[in-house]
């Protein structure tokens, strides 16, 4: 309304002198908008959210959205529509935050400022189309009902997902790494609708792949107390709960049905615990160390019945969650799944957040009556009238003698500017004085080259001939196969350096697979020395080895393990015959012989075995235990084989021949050789025995009895003086009395 008066206005005072307006009357359209809004202010702004309402948010609505009660479209389309409408959001936001919050992360304390505010346009815009034409009536059914569950005054303020999206994710971003197989898009799509509700997982999946991207973020966000940590990480992200244990958390994300808290149900058996990868494992309450039983199957999921609260520590109880009769119990509080994937928030639904509940608690000593009246004085959620409403009844006149005088004033305007201003326009825009003006400003009257211009051969030289299509195949295949090797190098290096498999007869990790397939398909099309693929492929194959020496190391340890049980025995088969001669017997002692044999060659395995690994940088823990039991196993063998026993050659006792070489006597002079018994090959007489590192140790003080006195009791009163050994009795172990004789 206010339009006209202002370029009249600016026609009359500049007669002429258009070019001088943007300079000189430039501030006018700034106030003359501001005053606009004070008069005629939208009167259903909302003011800002300052109160409660007894269990609610205290909006006109219940559940603070559009309506409180909706209803389905009977359209035939309107499952199209629905998620039609979610793509067109999803792609509009998904397009522009990651690079947004990726750029503004390199920038040191910096952040999206637009972040919070396009995050809640997005969900309010889907919101408004998923109602058909502003009523209660909506698209989509079952599957886009919780998207209406909407306010976005309360996004914008209060929303805890918003929070950690803008205040966490989004300052985070560039430590998001999800590979070149589209999982970006993918985890995005599911952090803003995936995880708002069961039918929308449907649509909005993120499977196990993907998720493992997903939990490593989280890993590096949410960990509370991390090895190695990172600087800039925001306090946001410890108060959101993020599930940081890897596994735990791609389970939590990738398993359908989706559930974010699949510790409310617990097992439906007395003292059976769930783990991670789904097995399910009976628990000895009254032994502390089977509560460990899911620590090599990724951790516990669900706790038994007879324990239902799983606590929010995820280290609270041997490196794992604990398990408690109530939640009281629990030091840090109950586990509660994480705002970024619950499924539904108490402020989507009209109800007060943890921290609206605390700054609006009542913390005088006002009696009840008294609390109620201070509480209703407080602002709600109500409409702001606005100046146009309080004038309603003479708005229209108003408008009418604003209008006419307007009309008027542009009419005198432009009486004005033709009669005044002809003869100006006319020297400017028609005659010679525009002819002359076009000439001057044509470019190649202006910009005239003299001389001869050099010559550029570069130019000159002919194209480099067109790449055939099969040429940019392989240039394809060469590019996917760099990507690959540096997606499955980037995953094996999350799952660790050491320490790779847990138990024996554990299958190959996934990562294995992959990077094994990478690396061959890098080195089948030569591209080892491209970029950096040299040092990723000795990387890849160092971590390959570590993890085949792991799995046969534990492997032949745990076959090797049963036979403490018997090694010590001096007889090991029984007789055919009850009462018959057997163990004196050419039968006897050749049965005898080859359970000696078989035994033995557990033990060069697993000599070998601990030799191949040695040379990798395996688990120290591994290497020390498998050490440990060949001790023991060779301490406890009564009769070492005569063939495999050379004397050391720095005087040091026994030592025991590599696996394969044996030792033998020439029988015409006595003297000894070795021999490959493999290659079917023999040394000379009288040579060395191989060097002091490739030959094994012989220990017997393993093969000691045990003290019966220190197994009863943990104590022997001979103390150091005792012969026997001083420890826990084991399998195979013998057990003798401590006896002390006088020195009289």
């Amino acid at each position: 309304l206010l339009g006209p008066f202002y370029y009249s206005f600016l026609l009359l005072m500049g007669m002429g002198h258009a070019a001088e307006f943007p300079k000189r009357w430039n501030v006018w359209p700034a106030l003359l908008f501001c005053l606009s809004q004070l008069l005629f202010a939208d009167s259903r702004s909302l003011r800002s959210l300052q109160g409660l309402n007894g269990d609610f948010i205290d909006c006109e609505t219940t559940s603070c959205a559009q309506y409180d009660k909706w209803e389905k479209a009977t359209f035939d389309n309107s499952s199209e529509v629905c998620g039609a409408l979610q793509g067109a959001a999803l792609a509009e936001f998904a397009s522009v935050a990651p690079a947004q919050c990726r750029e503004f992360s390199t920038l040191a304390g910096v952040r999206w400022p637009d972040c919070r505010k396009s995050y809640c346009q997005m969900y309010a815009n889907l919101a408004g189309n998923l109602s058909h034409m502003g009523s209660n009536i909506y698209y989509g059914g079952d599957t886009c009902r919780p998207l209406l569950n909407f306010n976005q005054t309360l996004c914008e303020s209060d929303y805890r997902d918003a929070e950690g999206f803008c205040d966490c994710f989004c300052p985070t971003m560039h430590l998001l790494n999800a590979g070149t197989s589209g999982c970006e898009e993918k985890i995005i799509a599911f952090l803003l609708l995936g995880r708002r509700g069961m039918e929308l997982n449907s649509n909005w999946p993120l499977n196990d792949y993907c998720a493992r991207f997903l939990c490593d973020y989280f890993a590096i966000l949410g960990e509370p107390d991390p090895a190695y940590p990172i600087e800039g990480i925001p306090a946001t992200c410890k108060r959101i709960e993020l599930p940081w244990k890897v596994y735990n958390c791609v389970a939590l994300a990738s398993r359908h049905p989706y559930n974010p808290k699949p510790w409310a149900d617990p097992v439906p058996i007395d003292n059976m615990l769930e783990c991670t990868d789904g097995t399910q494992h009976l628990v000895d309450i009254q032994h502390v160390d089977t509560w460990g039983a899911c620590d090599p199957h990724n951790g516990r999921f669900r706790c038994p019945q007879n324990y239902p609260i799983m606590c929010k520590d995820a280290r609270g109880c041997s490196g794992d969650y604990c398990c408690k009769q109530t939640a009281e119990e629990c030091e840090g509080g109950e586990r509660v799944p994480s705002v970024m994937l619950d499924l539904e928030l108490s402020e989507w639904l009209g109800r007060p957040t943890p921290s609206m509940i605390a700054k609006y608690a009542t913390t005088t000593t006002l009696d009840r009556f008294e609390a109620f009246e201070a509480f209703a004085r407080l602002a709600t959620t109500t409409y702001v009238p606005s100046a146009a409403l309080a004038i309603a009844d003479e708005m229209n006149f108003v408008v009418m003698m604003v209008g006419v005088g307007g009309a008027v004033l542009v009419c005198f305007s432009c009486y004005g500017m033709g009669f005044i201003n002809v003869k100006i326009v006319r020297k400017v825009l028609m005659g010679p004085a525009r002819v002359l003006s076009i000439y001057h400003s044509d470019p190649v009257s202006v910009f005239v080259p003299t001389g001869n211009l050099p010559r550029d051969k570069n130019r000159e030289a002919p194209l480099p001939p067109m790449k055939t299509k099969a040429e940019l195949e392989e240039e394809r295949r060469d590019t996917e196969a760099c990507a690959s090797l540096q997606d499955a190098w980037t995953a094996a290096a999350f799952r660790g350096f050491r320490h790779l498999v847990r138990f024996a007869g554990q299958p190959e990790p996934p990562e294995a697979g992959r990077l094994r397939s990478a690396v061959a398909t890098v080195k089948s099309r030569g591209l080892q020395d491209r970029n950096n693929n040299a040092g990723i492929v000795e990387s890849a194959e160092k971590w390959l080895g570590i993890l085949q020496a792991e799995m046969l190391l534990l492997n032949v340890t745990e076959e090797a393990r049963p036979d403490l049980r018997w090694t010590a025995q001096t007889r090991n088969t029984q007789a055919p015959l009850t009462d018959a001669p057997w163990h004196a017997t050419t039968m006897g002692r050749v049965a005898e012989g080859e359970v000696r044999k078989e035994g033995w060659r557990h033990i060069e395995e697993l000599k070998s075995a601990i030799q191949e690994a040695g040379q990798h940088e395996i688990s120290e823990v591994i290497l020390y235990q498998a050490r440990q039991l060949l001790t023991e196993l060779i301490a406890r063998t009564p009769e070492l084989p005569a063939d495999r026993c050379v004397l050391d050659p720095e005087g040091e006792g026994i030592k025991l021949l590599p696996k394969g070489q044996n030792r033998a006597v020439w029988q015409l002079s006595g003297d000894a050789y070795t021999y490959d018994s493999t290659a079917y090959t023999a040394g000379n007489i009288g040579e060395d025995s191989p060097p002091r590192e490739m030959l094994g140790d012989v220990n017997t003080d393993e093969s000691r009895p045990v003290c019966a006195e220190w197994a009863r009791s943990a104590r022997c009163k001979a103390g150091r003086n005792c012969p026997w050994r001083h420890v826990r009795p084991k399998a195979g172990d013998t057990i003798r009395e401590c006896i002390i004789f006088d020195d009289d």
